[in-house]
């Protein structure tokens, strides 16, 4: 069992009380954001401990010592003989030229919080989440070419405008690909605000194509044929050095991506491991009650490693083209194209530097010896290859105690779902992550980190409880050969269709969320009704064609959609696991043509 014990959490929390954490937490932030306002303004760029103990009101230490300010470290805080993070900072190499005092980015998970006095901070009550989420897609011209950088910017601009028009979130943000956009879906509860989010970010992107003249491309994979050229950014340049060095350790990954260039005829000259990383997600964040590093651990080796995870990605799935090839097995070929890189291994756990015994040790030298380019991603450590890396793309998630926020927001993060033009589809998975996190909670609260009550309950095993690597790695390979059709198998050992997974479900939220403020029944049967409609529709009708699957009031969201994507481009002249670039991008424009009519023929 990964996870620590209850022992573990009461015996840390005894020792150093979560509202000793809290004040030591919210005095050193304030206290590292004035000193980086000066460093800013040309004061000397140091960590001066002294200052920073004094305004905490405890010791601070650094891990490593401070004569190299480019040096990776973390600075940690004493209390009741324990330790606990209060910043980590990485090595100069990926601060993008900002200082070190810019660079020290906070850790906001509280180590003491646990399932005994999680009712005395500020969140006494279990409740809804808010979840916010981000889509990545792909842009293309009509003719297959790729959009240079100012269109890109251009489009970004257009979407602006209009989203603002809606009264949708604005900005779409830069992936590391210069041809990728990353569109927010800003935070809210519930399924009908989040389709309702949905659709006016579909509106945006169709009325900014309409400007533009670029077409989407959202899907779980980037699909035409193209260099997939990096955005020309430094944070971007280095996460590429990161990949390469780091791949460059195992001659399996590089056998990995050989097989692949192959699979789906790129040269080899000019494609490196970043080139073939070509997966497009959406990334669902949900708030952690009590900034509960706990909580966090159960979460991420419960529900996002379940059965519930396997369904929903196999919703969401479909993409069998990869630079303009169409896979010969695969319907989506996002999780083959993750296993071109170590950095997507599978991740059991994330550390934890406090409740692990060699957790805070590992976190500081996977920082120090460059391994991670990011803070929270020195806590996605995996050493299963025998040398330390981060997993910083597992096909899992993550927990981030890092976020800029003046509330110090700590998240769970999915990053095991791809991209999808359904909304429904999506506003269903993305409450159904939100209805999961609420039921964890509540057995966080009663139960603490003790796995033995969820496994004597047969159905909330069977939802959340946790898979091991073979079975976790395993369907998510079976849903990819046969999308939404595919069998899932729960942690129970039950096998099931997922329109009668999900009906297990609604029936299982029905009685544990029922003393649950903020959810009616109804809102439950809104999300598992609809999904078990779209999956096995009361007709038998489903979608066949791409027409079909978006725009018919009767079909839409239905139909296996990989399989769909499929069919069009065999009938449009493509050979299943042939480079047919003309044929795969005749597909991505019927598809933004079906998407166009849409949401603006009305």
């Amino acid at each position: 069992m990964p996870l620590p014990s209850n022992d573990t959490l009461i015996a840390f929390s005894e020792a150093l009380p979560w509202q000793e954490v809290e004040r030591q937490k919210r005095q050193f932030n304030r206290t590292l954001k004035d000193l980086a306002d000066k460093a800013g303004s040309g004061a000397l760029d140091a960590i001066p401990l002294d200052e920073l103990a004094s305004a905490t009101g405890a010791p601070v230490t650094s891990y490593y010592p401070l004569d190299n300010h480019g040096r990776a470290n973390v600075l940690l805080a004493e209390g009741g003989g324990r330790q606990h993070v209060l910043a980590s900072v990485v090595s100069e190499r990926y601060r993008s030229g900002h200082g070190l005092l810019e660079s020290l980015q906070p850790y906001n998970l509280n180590p003491s919080v646990t399932h005994l006095n999680i009712q005395e901070t500020e969140d006494p009550v279990a409740h809804m989440r808010v979840l916010g989420a981000e889509l990545e897609l792909g842009l293309v011209h009509r003719d297959g070419r790729s959009p240079s950088e100012d269109e890109m910017l251009a489009y970004m601009a257009s979407y602006s405008r209009h989203a603002m028009r809606i009264g949708i979130y604005p900005r779409l943000d830069r992936e590391a690909c210069q041809y990728q956009v990353e569109a927010h879906i800003a935070p809210s509860m519930g399924y009908h605000k989040t389709r309702a989010a949905l659709l006016g970010i579909f509106e945006s992107l169709m009325l900014a194509s309409e400007d533009t003249g670029l077409v989407t491309a959202i899907m779980s994979t980037y699909p035409t044929d193209s260099d997939f050229r990096m955005t020309d950014h430094p944070k971007v340049a280095t996460a590429v050095d990161l990949m390469l060095e780091v791949n460059g350790l195992f001659p399996e990954y590089q056998r990995r991506l050989a097989e692949r260039q192959a699979r789906y005829h790129i040269d080899s000259a000019t494609c490196h491991t970043v080139n073939m990383f070509r997966i497009q997600g959406c990334h669902i964040h949900l708030d952690l009650a009590g900034r509960s590093e706990a909580l966090g651990l159960l979460t991420f080796h419960t529900m996002l490693k379940s059965a519930t995870a396997i369904a929903n990605a196999a919703v969401l799935k479909g993409g069998p083209f990869v630079n303009g090839t169409c896979d010969l097995e695969l319907l989506c070929a996002r999780e083959y194209v993750r296993g071109s890189t170590a950095t997507g291994r599978f991740l059991d756990l994330p550390l934890s530097p406090h409740l692990m015994p060699e957790g805070l040790g590992q976190y500081a030298s996977l920082l120090d010896e460059e391994r991670a380019n990011a803070v929270g991603r020195g806590l996605l450590c995996d050493d299963s290859l025998g040398i330390p890396i981060s997993v910083m793309h597992n096909p899992v998630g993550r927990v981030r105690p890092d976020l800029g926020s003046s509330k110090r927001v700590c998240t769970v993060e999915s990053t095991g779902m791809p991209s999808h033009i359904s909304a429904s589809r999506m506003a269903a998975v993305l409450t159904d992550f939100e209805y999961s996190h609420a039921l964890m909670e509540l057995y966080f609260r009663k139960h603490g980190l003790d796995l033995g009550p969820m496994h004597d309950d047969p159905a909330l095993w069977a939802i959340l409880g946790p898979l091991d690597e073979v079975a976790f790695t395993a369907q998510h390979a079976e849903s990819d050969r046969l999308g939404t059709d595919f069998t899932l198998t729960t942690a129970s050992g039950k096998q099931m269709t997922l329109a009668e997974f999900y009906e297990m479900k609604r029936r299982t939220m029905h009685r544990a969320l029922a003393d649950l403020e903020g959810i009616t029944p109804r809102d439950i049967d809104d999300v598992y009704t609809s999904l078990c409609r779209m999956l096995e529709p009361p007709s038998g009708q489903h979608a066949q064609t791409i027409e079909q699957f978006i725009i018919n009031p009767k079909l839409r969201s239905t139909g296996n959609w990989g399989q769909i994507m499929r069919d069009a481009y065999v009938e449009a002249g493509g050979v299943v696991g042939e480079h047919c670039p003309e044929a795969v991008q005749q597909v991505v424009n019927e598809i933004h043509d079906a998407m166009r009519e849409r949401y603006l023929s009305g």
